[in-house]
């Protein structure tokens, strides 16, 4: 599985090729976060953007995509994706200790934590050489 997400510039905006496992991933990232988000201010801190803007970018990876599909991002919303990949993975500390729970992570997300790091860098690598 390819766990890349290849952006090119257009203008000032990035034009993201997604897999549907990625629009999965970001989709389940996003509306994880959301669902764990305890108010507007956390959500600002954790991903730099409200609710009604989460919802509207996880509006557009929703649904089943039959195949690979570009999708254009503003330079905020791919910041938004990366805040939220990385955001995701501390909702699932257990215990005294909170020590991530990978068995927990998968359950909610149906992922990885690895996968979504993964994606996660590759946002960072593809901005810088985009």
């Amino acid at each position: 599985m390819r766990l890349r997400i290849r952006l090119t510039r257009d203008g000032e905006e990035f034009i993201a090729r997604l897999r549907p496992y990625h629009a999965d991933v970001l989709h389940r990232a996003l509306t994880c976060l959301r669902a764990g988000a305890h108010g507007e201010t956390d959500l600002a801190v954790q991903v730099g953007a409200g609710p009604e803007t989460v919802d509207a970018l996880a509006a557009r990876l929703a649904g089943d995509q039959p195949r690979s599909f570009d999708l254009r991002l503003s330079a905020a919303e791919v910041h938004l994706l990366h805040s939220a990949l990385t955001a995701v993975p501390l909702m699932f500390l257990d215990g005294s200790d909170r020590l991530f729970s990978e068995e927990r992570f998968h359950q909610e997300t149906g992922s990885f934590r690895e996968h979504f790091d993964s994606l996660a860098r590759s946002l960072v690598e593809e901005v810088s050489k985009a």
